[in-house]
């Protein structure tokens, strides 16, 4: 297999091919996060008790999958690269397990669970880890230059934000039109999911790898264990293993949004509105934190940004029912976050260059694999705490009114667990210092990469 290495000065191509790539992911994806467990509880009718349970377990399953995907993109070996074939073969697959994920199947209540539990099983497989993972690790592959890598990071938060815009924007209204209730959602989530995958191989069409390991242009197949061993040895994994799984955490929370909309706010806001403001304030966050990156470092970046989050879960906390407040608290929490979202691939890529510095193997997939496992275990562990706290607040599916037990679960779902989440996330970028060391771990593999290709010769 021949990999173009030639690094184009603009990138103009690959950069408008991951923007188009993370723009179509998020178009499908964002509804799952914020209309799921709504449509799990009030639609398909499954005890928040039970969505807890289905949200909790399968995000462990998908985790564990990210493991052996991650495994195969290391070891696939293509005339496309490693990577961007994975988005060719799972386009179709994850395209028709998304629709089914939001279909209403005339089961009894015990056939509803398993058949909810196994459609969403096979949606985060295909799309959530066999499209996500190849897609995400494409920021490494693409180039090795630290500003390209950067810049790409970006692109791809912002353009992923703004899908998520789109789809929670128009999703109340379209849904209505498709005629609402449970043919709405699936009406709804099916053209959303067609749509997005088809960007998704344009981004095929659009990027090139590369990268290239410092062993040079023929790299043996690292095998399983060893694989594994390396990037388990990998301090900088573990530190990004944490913040994935948290940063997930915080996002997954935001399924309590249209119940904060509908019990809190007694419907004065639309749910799809305010997750559109949420996700358009990341988008500009990610706009005007990325000269802060560039001039304080990726890190410090992401911890004043989180630091926003914080201060603006407090203020709703405060104020829970002011609409005027709510939107004041939205635009810290959303600005916030693009302080982090804008740098997290780039920050992935940092780890597999000090993982081959260090080891002497190049690890993407299983790098970038082992992040998403902490953000699935984190998804997981966030929409099963939302469900999880709607079954302590007992709260009934539909009702007008809902008892101060579940208002104050549905209070702590959407605001309280954000502001933990983002405390936490903090402490965490205080350990994770490789971006001091970069230059030198960068200038040795130049280094031995020149070397290997001299011996080529």
């Amino acid at each position: 297999m021949h990999i173009n290495t030639t690094v184009p000065e603009s990138l103009k191509k690959d950069k408008f091919g991951m923007g188009i790539g993370g723009f179509g992911y998020n178009l499908a994806a964002a509804g799952i996060m914020t209309y799921l467990t709504l449509f799990y509880t009030d639609n398909m009718l499954i005890s928040a008790a039970s969505v807890s349970m289905i949200l909790f377990v399968s995000r462990i399953i998908d985790a564990c999958t990210d493991l052996l995907v991650g495994t195969l993109v290391d070891r696939t070996k293509t005339k496309w690269g490693k990577a961007r074939p994975w988005l060719l073969w799972m386009a179709v697959p994850a395209a028709l397990s998304l629709s089914a994920t939001y279909f209403v199947p005339a089961f009894s209540d015990t056939g509803r669970v398993v058949y909810a539990f196994i459609t969403y099983n096979l949606m985060a497989f295909f799309f959530q880890t066999a499209i996500a993972l190849p897609l995400q690790s494409l920021v490494a592959l693409i180039t090795p230059d630290p500003k390209h890598r950067l810049h790409l990071s970006q692109l791809y938060g912002f353009f992923t934000t703004a899908g998520a815009v789109l789809v929670n924007f128009f999703a109340t209204p379209i849904m209505q039109a498709l005629g609402g209730g449970s043919r709405g959602y699936f009406l709804y989530f099916t053209i959303t999911g067609i749509i997005g995958l088809f960007l998704i191989l344009v981004c095929f069409k659009l990027t090139t790898e590369r990268t290239e390991s410092s062993e040079g242009p023929i790299q043996e197949k690292i095998p399983v264990s060893e694989g594994i061993k390396i990037v388990m040895r990998n301090r900088y994994w573990w530190n990004a293993l944490g913040i994935y799984l948290m940063t997930s955490l915080v996002p997954a929370c935001w399924a309590a949004t249209a119940y904060y909309c509908i019990y809190w706010l007694n419907g004065g806001v639309d749910v799809g509105v305010l997750m559109s403001m949420l996700w358009g304030g990341i988008t500009v966050g990610i706009i005007l934190f990325a000269p802060v990156s560039q001039k304080l470092g990726k890190m410090p970046s992401a911890a004043i940004g989180l630091g926003m989050q914080a201060l603006g879960s407090v203020l709703l906390w405060l104020a829970p029912t002011s609409i005027p407040m709510l939107w004041v608290s939205t635009a810290f929490r959303s600005l916030g976050v693009g302080g982090l979202s804008g740098n997290m691939n780039a920050m992935l890529a940092e780890v597999a260059d000090y993982g081959e510095w260090k080891f002497g193997k190049r690890t993407e997939g299983l790098v970038y694999s082992g992040a998403s496992f902490g953000g699935k275990v984190g998804s997981g562990i966030g929409g099963a705490v939302v469900a999880g706290l709607l079954a302590w607040g007992q709260y009934v599916p539909n009702a007008p009114t809902q008892a101060p037990l579940a208002m104050n679960a549905i209070k702590i779902a959407f605001v309280g667990a954000p502001f933990i989440g983002s405390s936490l996330i903090i402490i965490m970028l205080l350990f994770f210092n490789v971006e001091k060391k970069m230059p030198q771990i960068r200038k040795d593999l130049e280094e031995r990469k020149a070397k290997a290709q001299a011996q080529t010769l």
